[in-house]
């Protein structure tokens, strides 16, 4: 069944734009997900015990359980911004949201622990835990849409791969400095405040960040769009009204690629040196490398999906995803750290290097200019709620229910995988989609329906 999708025609931004857009884009993402990753790492390493009082099952699910609640956020405050952010622009919104995530997590590193408070901790670390969820849900959103907006036709793929390269780059320097810390520091000491300086660094980084943000323009796309009275009063409406056959496959797709960098980034490492006796510094190490790999893989499989199609690659990733469910495990179950370090990276290189930039340029051009972000917002971040932040804590109450095996957890991987396969499959593909401006919005009529 064809349907029209309007093609923005608004003014080509200039190379030096261009490079501000996603050098000012990236950054803002790496500080996003080292803020994640901190607190995912936390979440499995520390807080068990300094904020829940037990090192136990009990206390891991409680913390995994404040890592869900970042999630839960998520598509609130994705959603809230990706209006304002559609109606406003995406600078001034971009901006809000780097403080946003940047406060939340330096506030994470100064809070007192349960000892000291009692109940008020966990309280407190949930309080800034959604704030860190909201304004997260919206950066990595808004980072795609400004990237992507800010490309030229043939290299959107590989432009919109930036941010998502950026992300690995966060996970890296975040697991690094976990990883420094754990071995530099005696364990009492990493435990008392050493877990700290992570958190508190984030401010450093957030100036950073801040100093390259506001040297970025308004992207051409939606200054042409402001000029030409076509900026929508109510964008998620109009996104779900008018882009729905998109949105339910662009969800599907998100409900199989998220999970998977959760249940590496974050389960793999408490599973492995928790149930299994792997050693954690070994852990952090093998987690780095699969990170530091994954930001080539990200450009490489933006500069194949301009050659030769969004959809390829995003099929391959998927089909990769359910053939690796269960051998990812069996290498974790070796206990050997190459073997760990090898699941850590296949699960991470392919699967995410396959995906995150490339479904970025996907939905970006799917979407209009007037519901671009509201629309990449919805794909991501509803899912991201459901099954992305959940994903370590389903994992672990399915370890705990198989007795320390791993084996529901690849099944439950399995699944969600074809359930994104399903819906990368009823996408359109978008190869040839211009978005730049040439004269005024034309329409082109596409394929909705599977394998198109």
């Amino acid at each position: 069944m064809a349907s029209p999708i309007d093609i923005d025609r608004s003014g080509l931004d200039s190379r030096q734009q261009r490079r501000s857009a996603i050098i000012g884009s990236s950054v803002g993402t790496v500080i996003e997900w080292y803020d994640f990753t901190l607190y995912g790492l936390a979440s499995a390493l520390v807080f068990a015990p300094l904020f829940f009082g037990d090192s136990g099952v009990g206390g891991v699910l409680g913390a995994f359980a404040t890592f869900a609640v970042g999630f839960g956020a998520r598509p609130i405050g994705g959603l809230i911004f990706a209006h304002y952010g559609d109606r406003l622009g995406r600078k001034v919104t971009l901006l809000a949201t780097l403080l946003m995530m940047g406060i939340a997590t330096t506030l994470i590193g100064l809070l007192p622990t349960a000892e000291s408070i009692g109940v008020w901790a966990p309280a407190m670390l949930i309080v800034l835990r959604i704030f860190q969820g909201a304004g997260a849900g919206a950066e990595f959103a808004g980072a795609m849409t400004m990237a992507s907006e800010s490309s030229g036709t043939r290299n959107r793929a590989l432009t919109a791969g930036f941010p998502g390269a950026a992300v690995y780059l966060g996970m890296a320097l975040a697991t690094a400095t976990f990883a420094i810390l754990t071995a530099a520091l005696p364990s009492e000491a990493f435990l008392a405040w050493g877990w700290r300086l992570p958190f508190v660094a984030s401010a450093v980084i957030v100036a950073f960040a801040l100093y390259f943000r506001l040297r970025v323009k308004e992207t051409a796309a939606f200054e042409a769009a402001e000029h030409d009275g076509n900026v929508s009063r109510a964008p998620l409406v109009e996104a779900v009204r008018a882009h729905w056959r998109v949105l339910i496959p662009g969800m599907a797709l998100f409900v199989f690629v998220l999970p998977w960098v959760y249940v590496v980034q974050t389960f793999s490492i408490s599973y492995t040196t928790g149930t299994l006796s792997v050693d954690p510094t070994a852990a952090l190490v093998g987690l780095i490398v699969a990170e530091v790999l994954t930001i080539p893989a990200v450009l490489l499989f933006g500069l194949l999906a301009d050659r030769i199609g969004r959809k390829p690659v995003l099929l391959g990733a998927a089909v990769f995803a359910i053939l690796f469910a269960f051998p990812m495990f069996w290498l974790y179950l070796t206990e050997n750290s190459v073997f760990v370090g090898l699941g850590l990276i296949l699960g991470l290189a392919v699967v995410q290097g396959a995906t995150i930039g490339v479904s970025a340029a996907l939905l970006a051009e799917l979407f209009p200019t007037n519901a671009r972000w509201s629309g990449i917002a919805i794909s991501r971040e509803i899912p991201a709620a459901l099954v992305g932040g959940t994903a370590p804590l389903v994992a672990t109450w399915l370890v705990s229910l198989s007795g320390g095996t791993p084996w529901l957890v690849g099944g439950y991987l399995l699944v969600l995988s074809v359930i994104g396969l399903v819906g990368i499959a009823y996408l359109p593909e978008t190869l040839n989609r211009r978005s730049e401006p040439a004269t005024t919005a034309d329409e082109v009529r596409i394929d909705a329906g599977p394998m198109s």
